[in-house]
């Protein structure tokens, strides 16, 4: 039977402050459909918008988390946001002659078992790192793995790369957790401490700090031995701004921060430095945060759109899966463009053998994708990712990360065999089954 996803929250709410060029009339339909959304419960948490000045033009806050009120200066887990950070601590570094961009990390880390992988490999996620794995199956990541433990057990298993360095990209949260050891091996200071240093308090971050996740207790996600960022919305307003405008580091490396690296096959890349740079449906550079609780982003519309500075902050709470089309309705809203909103997903009730003809893996250009069934539910598990996301079943077919705004179909051959998977819609994703 079917039943409804979204449940209504109870809750307070910070309305829209418009300042500076907001016009009345777009933050009032901001306003308006945010509060909406709210009611419906499909958004809690806090948006917030800046212009090219830097200055905060938009806020909006509703609901609460942990028990306490959310305000556009409420410090949450803001997850891979935080990469963008841990980047332009390494650049402040280079800015500083203490380590090159071209230096192999080898050079700096005791033990690397990569001496063809360089500092820049690491920012761009071209290094073909996916050591997480091999963590995962020799620690007990139940309790903290500490630096020193996830190096060793790499030291020793020395996993191989997936291709080599500098020809391709892969997103992997391990090129992250070396940037973060960098940062102590050449400072000798734990991770935060070097954030607040050289990235907190240079862009006026007030709200922010390093501590516990309250998800994943060791390394390779926290980025400090299972510390991690915390941070409010204009945090990240203000973060972006300082690093835009060369307040972090200097204007030659911001201007390399929107230039992706080539790679083997003559195509641009689309990370660098931290960033995803995108350009469709806007010319924007920025970072998606997957935290379990709490979504969030961090976007910069750059010089070839219609709004050039303007920067969206967003953190969604209560899980936070309708997060990437509330922050897409918010920028054609402010952007006086038509827009749409998310509505709540169905779930079905898939029988147990209905759900066990998709397990198995496939191969795709995200990676290996691994399908297993436990506790009547499906999961997907990308190689080398260390964890699995729950896949929630729309019909025997279609199914929705829980946690996450994408949705998944599982493609069937002429007799109703499970062959393939990719994202709805999406063939130039499609995945072979394999095994």
């Amino acid at each position: 039977m079917l039943r409804l996803l979204a449940a209504v929250l109870l809750a307070t709410a910070a309305h829209a402050q418009p300042t500076g060029n907001a016009g009345a009339e777009r933050a009032a339909r901001l306003d308006s459909a945010l509060a909406a959304l709210h009611a419906d419960g499909l958004f809690s948490g806090a948006l917030a918008i800046s212009d090219a000045s830097g200055a905060v033009v938009y806020r909006y806050a509703a609901g609460a988390h942990a028990g306490r009120p959310v305000t556009t200066e409420t410090p949450l887990y803001v997850a891979s946001v935080s990469k963008q950070m841990t980047a332009a601590a390494v650049l402040s570094l280079v800015a500083d002659g203490r380590i090159g961009l071209d230096d192999p990390v080898a050079r700096h880390l005791d033990a690397w078992p990569y001496p063809e992988v360089t500092v820049r490999h690491l920012l761009d996620q071209t290094a073909g790192l996916h050591f997480l794995t091999t963590i995962t199956a020799h620690a007990d990541t139940t309790r903290p793995v500490t630096s020193a433990m996830a190096r060793a057990l790499i030291a020793e298993h020395r996993p191989g790369l997936a291709f080599a360095p500098g020809s391709a990209f892969a997103y992997d949260n391990a090129n992250y957790a070396a940037l973060a050891w960098l940062l102590g091996a050449l400072t000798g200071q734990p991770h935060g401490e070097v954030l607040r240093e050289r990235v907190f308090e240079p862009a006026g971050m007030t709200d922010a700090f390093v501590g516990p996740s309250g998800e994943v207790p060791w390394i390779a996600w926290a980025g400090g031995d299972g510390n991690a960022v915390h941070a409010s919305v204009e945090d990240l307003l203000a973060f972006d701004d300082a690093f835009w405008t060369g307040r972090i580091v200097p204007d030659s490396l911001v201007r390399a921060a929107l230039a992706p690296p080539t790679l083997a096959d003559g195509a641009a890349s689309r990370y660098v430095f931290g960033r995803f740079v995108q350009d469709e449906p806007w010319p924007l550079v920025g970072h998606w945060g997957e935290g379990a609780e709490v979504k969030t982003g961090l976007w910069r519309e750059r010089a070839e759109g219609d709004l050039p500075g303007t920067t969206y902050a967003i953190e969604a709470t209560d899980d936070g899966v309708h997060r990437t089309p509330i922050l897409a309705a918010a920028i054609s809203i402010w952007k006086g463009e038509p827009f749409g909103l998310p509505q709540a997903r169905p779930v079905a009730d898939v029988p147990a053998e209905v759900l066990a003809r998709h397990v198995g893996s496939y191969s795709s250009g995200m990676g290996l994708l691994h399908i297993t069934l436990a506790d009547g539910e499906l999961r997907l598990e990308p190689e080398g990712a260390g964890g699995y996301e729950p896949l929630i079943p729309a019909s025997e077919t279609v199914f929705y990360f829980g946690g996450q705004d994408l949705t998944w179909e599982f493609v069937l051959d002429d007799e109703g065999r499970t062959v393939g998977l990719q994202l709805q819609g999406r063939p130039d994703t499609y995945g072979l089954r394999v095994e």
